[in-house]
């Protein structure tokens, strides 16, 4: 995009400005330890195992602001494309199991 701006037309100025959005969630120990419970509560409901996204490749989230100082998880709904745009589909087959082990999950962080 820079490029495509410092190329401008005879009599004509272009510029491009940047502007942080929500911040990455940051990994923390904490949240690895709440990501091993969500991990091995779908390993007890025969879904697979649960692995950590790289924070750089996903999207943003309200709770990234808050990451640094309270145990938290993200991306626990469904799958889908077209975020947040027209024609953004959902993956509702995959609803079952989210409900399951989102709800298997606060039992198990509920309880000592």
């Amino acid at each position: 995009m820079k490029e495509i701006v410092s190329a401008s037309l005879n009599k004509t100025k272009a510029e491009i400005t940047f502007q942080d959005g929500i911040p990455a969630m940051e990994p923390t120990p904490e949240n690895g330890k709440l990501l091993e419970v969500l991990n091995k509560v779908s390993l007890d409901l025969g879904f697979g195992e649960v692995k950590a996204g790289d924070p750089g490749s996903r999207g943003a989230g309200d709770i990234s602001y808050i990451a640094k100082y309270v145990a938290c998880l993200d991306g626990l709904g469904a799958s889908g494309k077209g975020a947040h745009a027209p024609g953004e589909t959902m993956n509702i087959k995959e609803f079952p199991k989210l409900v399951q082990r989102t709800a298997l999950l606060i039992y198990r962080l509920t309880r000592p």
